[in-house]
């Protein structure tokens, strides 16, 4: 009776467990999946910033008012910061922590690039307001569902610094074409 007994307690605890288990494992795969969320939307983040820098050395070169030139090294000075930050928390987070263009960045890239001196400072300003628009949105949906705190308390800090930009573009040009005088965060 005695070891009839045991073997039902043990029948018992293993249905538990294994219950228990079965009720655990999506929570515990969502949580698994969630860092890998977290390295994919740094890789594209990285990208992102990656496309601000090499828009920020063409504003450089080739911009023709005094404000894009000045633009464009600021946005240098901040995205090369920038992508050092992104590049460490990728690693952390166990990407690559190098960045590549998408097809359509490299599409906005060729497209601000084979502008005529007449076009480019118009351009480049459409270009990154709307870049800045669509970033924005990136970082408020990371900031809402990052796994790791640190990235969570980065895509904040973007958010605050992206939603100036924003604001600032929409000041300097009520109808939205023009980044405002700082170039951008």
């Amino acid at each position: 009776m005695w070891s009839a007994g045991l073997m039902t307690s043990r029948a018992v605890l293993a249905t538990l467990l294994l219950s228990g288990g079965a009720a655990l494992a999506p929570r515990a795969e969502a949580q698994a999946q969630r860092p890998a969320g977290d390295r994919a939307f740094l890789e594209r983040a990285l990208g992102v910033n990656e496309l601000e820098v090499r828009l920020g050395h063409l504003a450089a070169e080739r911009g023709v008012s005094p404000e894009v030139k000045a633009a464009g090294q600021k946005m240098i000075a901040n995205h090369t910061a920038l992508r050092q930050e992104l590049s460490a928390l990728a690693k952390r987070a166990g990407g690559t922590g190098v960045a590549e263009l998408t097809p359509e960045q490299r599409a906005a890239f060729d497209r601000v690039a084979s502008q005529p001196a007449s076009g480019f400072d118009a351009e480049f300003r459409r270009t990154v307001d709307a870049g800045h628009v669509r970033e924005l949105a990136m970082y408020r949906d990371e900031a809402g569902r990052a796994s790791s705190p640190e990235l969570r308390a980065f895509a904040e800090r973007r958010v605050a610094s992206l939603e100036q930009a924003v604001r600032a573009a929409k000041a300097a040009s009520p109808g939205g074409g023009s980044m405002g005088a700082g170039g951008g965060p």
